[in-house]
């Protein structure tokens, strides 16, 4: 974007929170009204990318910090900040350092590789191979990573194939679509799975890994399986058999298997939290001491990881923190009306609204302005918070809408068409299935 450009969004989006922070409002309390001027604020700076996403969450915690504390009794600045270092970063956090060691010692691409060498020949099984191995990196890694990584692997097949077979295409949707709908099943998986469990973690409500996994596992595996089967439809291969030869590069030394053992440990003390009590964000720490303190991640590594995202996801957290305390949620509802809407229009039109908008903004950015709406809206029903996030991750229409469809896009082999019907058909059946769950499953697992 043209400097010029971005200097009209920075003064549209001062314009509009000075004049909806400070001219009042009637039937409206200062503080929820600083807070809504922070909110729109927000909505213009992440929407136009006038400056980078976490700038932006830097501007809310502090316009929050300075305005609104002094209009909230017994709530100093301090409520805002500790955002940005509650545990569910630190669970993001852990979940990066994992990351890293993976892909410092190749590690991904050899569990990748180990995966793939046994899926055969078959157009449909090698698919269902590459989506399969991008969808279970994307659970535990940044689905860009994953993403990056298969598009590597599966590159040198796609460009054998013939020119006018169709499942060059099907190949390229399979493995971003794949790495989208993964980051759903896991809190690690994507930023708005962890802006969902620290909103309802504000609000009294614990969801621990375990637990999330159940209530977002089942419509991931769903999903896949009928992005894959639509992906076969679409695009028909021509040829019976591939020559799939992935051959592993590197040994495995002490370093690996320790990065490796760390992973393992990790994860089952996240799975195992309600037997031994210990909070996930606490367990995340382990490879974090592990790696640095035993050299296999260094300074470097320390700075590489995604601080950006991190910070980005302390805004979203912290603004959502603001919109309760503040009571902007209770006058949204009185003042839209919402209130008297029955539940399941309100988790239609939220899922709506967040597939919509995360085809425009980033995904975390999403779930980071309708999160806090859903839980002031939703009257104490849960489903529909679980049912944004979610939703942020299913909508992939664009090459603009997820990181892993701009790499798939990057391939130069792909066209916006390709990407677009197919994104249009997974975004509405996601929809249905969000929905299905959020309304007829979830609330038998507690999850009201």
């Amino acid at each position: 974007m043209k400097v010029g450009w971005r200097i009209f969004f920075v003064g549209i989006a001062g314009a509009l929170f000075a004049s909806i922070s400070f001219i009042p409002i009637p039937g409206m309390e200062p503080g929820a009204q600083r807070t809504l001027g922070v909110f729109v604020l927000a909505l213009v700076l992440w929407v136009s990318e006038a400056i980078p996403l976490y700038v932006t969450s830097f501007v809310i915690a502090g316009l929050i910090a300075i305005f609104v504390p002094q209009h909230i009794q017994g709530v100093d600045y301090s409520a805002f900040l500790a955002p940005f270092f509650s545990p569910v970063i630190l669970l993001f956090l852990g979940g990066f350092v994992l990351a890293r060691g993976l892909e410092r010692y190749d590690l991904d691409s050899v569990l990748a590789s180990a995966i793939l060498r046994r899926v055969g020949k078959r157009p449909w099984a090698i698919l269902a191979g590459f989506m399969g191995v991008t969808a279970l990196l994307s659970m535990w890694m940044s689905n860009t990573a994953a993403t990056a990584l298969m598009i590597a692997v599966a590159l040198p097949l796609i460009n054998s194939m013939e020119a006018d077979d169709p499942m060059k295409i099907g190949m390229l949707l399979g493995i971003p679509f794949a790495a989208n709908l993964g980051g759903m099943a896991t809190p690690i998986g994507t930023p708005p799975n962890a802006i969902a469990i620290g909103a309802l973690r504000n609000a009294g409500v614990e969801i621990g890994f375990l637990k999330w996994m159940g209530l977002a596992l089942p419509p991931t595996l769903i999903l896949l399986v009928v992005t894959w089967v639509l992906i076969l439809l679409l695009f028909k291969p021509k040829t019976k058999d591939l020559g799939l030869e992935i051959k592993r590069t590197i040994k495995i030394d002490w370093k690996g298997w320790m990065i490796l053992g760390t992973l393992i440990i990790t994860v089952l003390g996240w799975l195992t939290e309600s037997l031994h009590k210990i909070p996930d964000a606490i367990i995340s720490m382990l490879p974090l001491v592990v790696f640095f303190s035993f050299g296999l991640l260094g300074r470097k590594d320390f700075r590489s990881l995604g601080w950006d995202v991190l910070i980005l996801m302390g805004g979203g957290l912290s603004l959502g923190k603001a919109v309760s305390a503040s009571g902007l949620d209770t006058w949204l509802v009185n003042s839209l009306g919402m209130g008297s809407l029955p539940p399941v229009a309100l988790f239609i039109g939220f899922v709506l609204l967040t597939v919509i908008l995360t085809n425009f903004i980033s995904n975390t950015s999403a779930a980071a302005l309708v999160v806090p709406i859903v839980i002031g809206v939703a009257g104490g029903g849960n489903s529909p918070v679980i049912g944004v996030a979610l939703a942020a991750s299913a909508s992939m229409l664009l090459p603009i809408s997820t990181p892993p469809n701009a790499i798939a896009f990057g391939s130069g082999q792909l066209k916006v068409k390709h990407m677009f019907r197919t994104g249009l058909i997974v975004a509405v059946i996601s929809i249905g299935v969000i929905m299905l769950f959020g309304l007829l499953v979830w609330p038998h697992l507690g999850i009201g």
